[in-house]
């Protein structure tokens, strides 16, 4: 394969996943990495023993048809840690399951399981004892070696630096991100490199005086916006409207939330639909709904 070629790809396949994954989840750049280990939006409380969500796609604008997309549920244990993860598929049959475990109060093993595989997915964490994570790798069900990241952090315990090292490319260095901190310790930008150190993409972030992050802009190597995002929040901290500017400055998509709460301020119900283009926000289409159902203990 063309080496430009795969260059290109590799950074338009990147800004893609960035772009859509930001869509659903409440950035947490406390926890900046990797933010695939654990499901977003969890509560902080420990009195929480499972956390059911169904998630739908509103097909008809106007009756507000909902088809059933998955449902997933989490399982914790008397401490407040995660311990099961399991996802079913729309017509109820199982998807997938992750089992978690700990020793002294930290993440060591991530277990991934599939219906029809005979052996599971591992990924063996080692942490700092306040539980930053200073590797992670990752095995594969045949037993095979995949890939592993490295962490480095300053002596505030901030990440620097996540390097990921792949077996296909015969364990070398194959992906960075380096975090840079403005003068009150919040993240400020991130830049992406790739395997051989060249320059992928970089992010800025803008904050308000509550910390939230009000702007978002990506840029490519060469120093060119390829998308703005600009934040809107509700009194919880979670998205009400996220709109999306071209390089040119053109608005192309504009995305509203409405959530309900119960009474102890943890969502449990949230839907996103698109603003269309030119419209008030009344003019809202819905495109999804997740219904959240939260077991405590207490």
């Amino acid at each position: 394969m063309n080496t430009r070629f795969l260059k290109i790809f590799i950074f338009t396949l990147i800004i893609n996943i960035l772009i859509l994954s930001t869509l659903f989840a409440r950035p947490n750049y406390k926890d900046q990495w990797p933010s695939s280990i654990f499901p977003d939006n969890i509560p902080e409380e420990s009195n929480i023993n499972k956390i059911t969500e169904t998630a739908f796609i509103i097909e008809d604008d106007k009756d507000l048809e909902r088809t059933e997309e998955y449902k997933m549920v989490l399982v914790f244990d008397e401490k407040g840690f995660l311990t099961e993860e399991e996802y079913f598929n729309s017509d109820g049959s199982n998807a997938n399951a992750i089992e978690y475990k700990y020793e002294n109060g930290q993440l060591v093993n991530k277990i991934q399981s599939y219906p029809n595989a005979k052996y599971s997915d591992n990924e063996f964490f080692e942490t700092t004892k306040d539980g930053r994570i200073l590797s992670a790798k990752k095995v594969f069900s045949a037993g095979h070696y995949g890939w592993t990241y490295k962490n480095t952090y300053d002596n505030h315990g901030r990440l620097l630096l996540t390097s990921k090292y792949d077996r296909y490319w015969s364990n070398k260095l194959v992906y960075s991100r380096i975090f840079k901190y403005d003068e009150k310790g919040r993240l400020s930008g991130t830049e992406g490199y790739g395997m051989s150190s060249e320059l992928l993409w970089r992010d800025v972030f803008k904050y308000d005086e509550d910390n939230k992050i009000i702007e978002n802009i990506k840029y490519n190597p060469e120093s060119e916006i390829v998308v703005r995002i600009i934040n809107e929040y509700d009194s919880h901290g979670n998205y009400v409207r996220r709109e999306f500017f071209d390089r040119n400055g053109s608005s192309y998509a504009v995305y509203s939330y409405g959530w309900e709460y119960d009474n102890r301020g943890n969502w449990t119900s949230m839907i996103i639909g698109r603003e269309q283009k030119g419209s008030d926000s009344e003019f809202i289409i819905p495109d999804s709904l997740v219904i959240r159902d939260i077991e405590y203990s207490d």
